[in-house]
């Protein structure tokens, strides 16, 4: 029997027949390692209730819950509950890249489809961008659960294509969206800086909250090849033929640069930045999601 962690690693992840079982067990064995630990308030997060607050009325106190637990929670309404979650998936070609068992293009597809479960399994209202030079298929943001079966259907049929260019669709993604709400950018952020805090700013200026997972892959991070290496960028076709052992500690200083930039440009504009290594289990993203949106409630 897998333990609640395994349930959240890439590589039993891939084993899975299906989006939808990767989705259910990443969330639900997620949720189940919660129980014992400090973190117990998401769990109640999950099954639609919050904690009681003087004030509130009694009549909405879930007894059951009391009774299992020793703690007063309320029934959480549809309408207290409710937000609209745009989650944009980087479908470009670097996306592709696979210097382990997984590629970044898998990894990012089953955190979407985990998140999506989850988000839909609160009420949210949840859509789905693919993007890479554009906006290349979505599926509008609906709250009932069997709109799971969209997303995950768009994500199957989802291929690597073309170049990145994430501040154009960020900008479409502000002109478009008709309500304000949480933005979801599953990327490797392999685009000019300055253009992608650009359109990140935009949508800041139109009051959406905004979260972004960086997804990369170890050997993006630091280079650990050896012996006569050629390189080939999947977007252009560009190559260089290297020793990596002779420009890795130039490149790995250049990569935390990178790093560092952006999650402090990132802070001082209210974003929420999180690095996501493809093979690391998922559950630093799903808590750093739940915390942003216990922030916005």
């Amino acid at each position: 029997m897998a333990s609640n962690r395994e349930y959240l690693d890439p590589i039993f992840l891939s084993k899975l027949a299906n989006l939808e079982l990767v989705a259910r067990c990443a969330v639900e064995g997620f949720f189940s390692g919660l129980h014992p630990s400090p973190f117990q308030g998401f769990s109640v997060e999950y099954s639609d209730h919050r904690e009681y607050h003087p004030g509130d009325e009694v009549k909405f106190v879930d007894w059951k819950v009391y009774a299992r637990t020793d703690r007063l929670c309320i029934k959480r309404f549809h309408q207290e509950t409710n937000t609209t979650v745009y989650i944009l998936l980087d479908v470009s070609k670097s996306m592709s890249f696979a210097g382990g068992p997984t590629r970044k293009i898998d990894y990012a597809c089953f955190l979407a489809a985990a998140l999506s479960y989850l988000m839909l399994k609160q009420g949210d209202s949840t859509g789905l961008m693919l993007f890479a030079e554009k906006v290349l298929s979505q599926v509008p943001p609906a709250s009932r659960r069997t709109h799971i079966h969209a997303i995950l259907q768009a994500l199957d049929r989802k291929t690597t294509q073309g170049q990145t260019n994430l501040a154009a669709v960020l900008h479409a993604v502000a002109e478009t969206t008709k309500r304000r709400g949480l933005v979801v950018l599953i990327s490797d952020l392999l685009d000019d800086e300055s253009d992608i805090f650009r359109g990140l700013a935009h949508l800041k200026f139109l009051k959406h909250d905004v979260i972004v997972f960086h997804v990369m892959d170890r050997q993006e991070l630091n280079l650990e090849y050896e012996g006569l290496i050629q390189f080939e960028d999947l977007e252009t076709g560009d190559r260089l033929r290297t020793f990596p052992q002779s420009i890795r500690a130039g490149y790995q200083q250049r990569v935390g640069e990178f790093l560092d930039n952006v999650k402090k440009t990132l802070g001082k504009s209210g974003i929420d930045y999180c690095l996501l290594e493809t093979s690391e289990p998922l559950d630093r993203a799903f808590l750093a999601y739940l915390l942003k949106r216990r922030r916005l409630m």
